[in-house]
């Protein structure tokens, strides 16, 4: 790998990557809920805790003085010119039920904008994706850069998720899936959101989007989708705060797409009453 101007905190990102995500695919078979919540469908394993401590441990050896926020233990701090974003495990429900499809997602903010991001999934190909701004983004040692012929919505999967709702409360985004799957190939709702954007840079899927994200879902692979040619907004076609809050909390409307035309034609779905 080249220089960069970002390049030791790349190579700690992709060797945190790693690391954690060893760790999580040799231990999935004794995942335990550690810690409940907001409610008993959203949860920690002592995977999750295990695996950030790895990532924490190598960010501060190499970058003490840097901010972090993080899933499980930091995930209120957002500020710092100097800021590293990270997810232990997205898709810890696939992990608890021993499902492949989960990653580690360690982004790396200078200035509130994201200059590297790192994506692994351990269990699916063992593939890692990672970016620095301005310099592409890369499925292990190999360029991504969009090259599938499809630029209609009809012709791509798209995949998407929503929190664990029930009654009157999911109404309104089974109609949203609705709308899109009478349009698109198919709607798949897979379960990590940062595999599943890093998908969207690969080519695999047309588009990706969700309401009510977290930094840490998106901040590394919206970043992977942007240097591969991809688009990311906000579902109405703004540009994207990865700090985003409804109230206090963060809440962050995502939509990645392989183009333009998708994009709008997606955008145009969601708006829909």
């Amino acid at each position: 790998m080249k220089e960069t101007l970002f390049v030791h905190e790349r190579e700690v990102a992709i060797a945190a990557a790693r690391r954690a995500g060893a760790y999580l695919r040799a231990d999935q078979h004794q995942a335990v809920i550690a810690q409940i919540k907001s409610g008993p469908h959203d949860y920690a394993t002592a995977q999750d805790l295990g695996a950030e401590r790895l990532i924490l441990e190598a960010i501060r050896k190499r970058f003490p003085d840097d901010a972090i926020l993080s899933e499980e233990s930091y995930a209120e701090h957002s500020s710092g010119e100097r800021l590293w974003v990270v997810d232990p495990l997205d898709g810890t429900r696939n992990y608890a039920n021993g499902l492949p499809h989960f990653a580690v997602s360690i982004a790396f903010c200078y200035r509130a904008q994201a200059v590297v991001g790192v994506v692994y999934v351990p269990c699916e190909g063992d593939e890692l994706f990672w970016a620095e701004r301005n310099e592409g983004a890369f499925l292990n040692e190999q360029p991504l850069q969009m090259t599938s012929p499809s630029k209609s919505l009809s012709a791509s999967l798209v995949a998407t998720g929503f929190a664990y709702y029930q009654g009157a409360e999911l109404g309104p985004h089974v109609a949203t899936l609705e709308a899109v799957m009478n349009v698109a190939t198919d709607v798949l709702r897979l379960g990590s959101a940062a595999t599943d954007i890093s998908y969207v840079a690969a080519g695999r899927l047309g588009a990706y989007y969700e309401s009510g994200l977290k930094p840490w879902d998106v901040a590394a692979a919206a970043l992977i989708v942007q240097e591969a040619g991809g688009i990311v907004s906000d579902t109405s076609g703004n540009a994207l705060d990865l700090f985003a809050k409804d109230g206090a909390a963060f809440s962050l409307n995502a939509l990645a797409a392989k183009n333009a035309d998708i994009q709008r034609q997606l955008i145009d779905l969601l708006a829909r009453p």
